[in-house]
């Protein structure tokens, strides 16, 4: 009864720190404030995380976790590897629309310049599945001859994710800008569309480079 109120009450803190950190940032958010939101003393909170900053990681670990629990590996290793590979571009789209506030986060902790993060001992964990299923499906694509075979794993979901993260980071002043609608479900839609396109695309560009016909020289 005891671990689960302890529980509860660090979820409760957990909810209000990632609203608070996601609105005011590192530097604007208060303790005190989180604190009052929660219902549990400043004290109790310094008591379970330390410090403001290790609240702060805790926030950020979560975020991660949320995020990867969203991305969970499933079951297309082994099927066709185009279909797996369209599939995870679309887990890891849709995982970050379900979590808007890791954008937020994630600006905050660019402008520190990523030193929060460097605390965790978790984090870098939670993207060991994800890239390993990342791996096998380009791995899986290159055995059948119908992905390129020079796909660094990191930088290709380097790639994915800029291609998702941009569009929601800037989502705001791009529609001020461009005067485009990026907020709709059709809009979300087609640009999930269209990514998946452009990578699916890259990864069977050597392939399809191979298959074009050989012009013959032209003759003067």
């Amino acid at each position: 009864m005891v671990e689960r109120k302890k529980k509860t009450s660090k979820e409760r803190i957990l909810v209000q720190a990632t609203r608070e950190f996601a609105a005011k940032g590192f530097d604007g958010a208060r303790v005190d404030r989180i604190a009052a939101k929660s219902g549990l003393s400043k004290n109790m909170l310094y008591h379970w995380f330390g410090s403001k900053e290790g609240l702060y990681v805790a926030v950020l670990e979560q975020m991660y976790e949320t995020i990867r629990e969203r991305q969970q590996d499933f079951a297309l290793r082994g099927g066709d590897p185009v279909e797996a590979m369209r599939q995870l571009i679309a887990h890891i789209y849709s995982a970050l629309i379900a979590t808007p506030e890791a954008i937020w986060l994630l600006n905050d902790e660019n402008l520190h310049k990523g030193k929060h993060v460097k605390r965790s001992t978790r984090i870098r964990e939670l993207y060991n599945p994800l890239m390993d299923t990342i791996s096998e499906i380009l791995t899986h694509g290159q055995d059948q001859g119908v992905f390129r075979t020079d796909i660094d794993p990191a930088i290709f979901y380097v790639t994915i994710s800029s291609l998702v993260y941009h569009r929601f980071a800037n989502q705001y002043t791009l529609e001020i800008s461009l005067g485009v609608d990026l907020s709709s479900q059709a809009s979300r839609d087609s640009w999930l569309a269209h990514i998946t396109e452009i990578l699916v695309r890259y990864c069977q560009g050597e392939v399809e480079e191979k298959r074009l016909p050989i012009k013959a020289k032209k003759t003067a």
